[in-house]
């Protein structure tokens, strides 16, 4: 394996690495934040706590994709570039077996499956959210013109 693949992946290991902790911190912080007084209404405060910890699963995610590429930069790399190098004159039970361990490594990269679908459901956790929203500000505008038109009809009715 060339030393500038092993750079590179080491370079995207530390970035996912760096990535995840970053945001992480930032939805622990938020957290805390929710924790004490906030100012936000009970809806807004239990919707704001679930994107946290929807983010803090995605950056759990992410420390695991990283945790994936750098397994396979040190362990697979170098059974993949053996396998390279023997070419068509590589085929021996060994190879065999070396690339049985490669296709085994195939299967592991879905595992970090559920990152693409944490992406979708934070989507439709802010659609219902919005819609709750919209429907309670429609709420309460209906009332205050209930309201409103009740007043009036109290005071022409008085005037009258």
């Amino acid at each position: 394996m060339e030393w500038k693949e092993i750079i590179s992946g080491a370079v995207l290991v530390g970035v996912l690495a760096l990535l995840s902790g970053f945001f992480a911190w930032r939805q622990v912080l938020m957290l805390r934040r929710l924790r004490g007084s906030h100012g936000l209404s009970d809806d807004e405060s239990r919707w704001r706590r679930g994107q946290a910890w929807r983010r803090l699963a995605g950056s759990g995610l992410m420390l695991a994709l990283a945790a994936l590429l750098a397994w396979a930069v040190l362990v697979m790399g170098p059974q993949a570039q053996r396998l390279a190098d023997l070419g068509s004159a590589g085929d021996t039970p060994d190879a065999h077996h070396s690339c049985a361990s490669t296709s085994r490594y195939g299967w592991r990269l879905p595992g970090a499956g559920p990152t693409p679908l944490s992406g979708p459901r934070h989507i439709w956790s802010t659609r219902l959210y919005s819609l709750r929203q919209q429907r309670k500000i429609l709420d309460d505008k209906r009332t205050m013109l209930e309201r409103e038109v009740s007043r009036l009809r109290g005071e022409r009715n008085g005037h009258t």
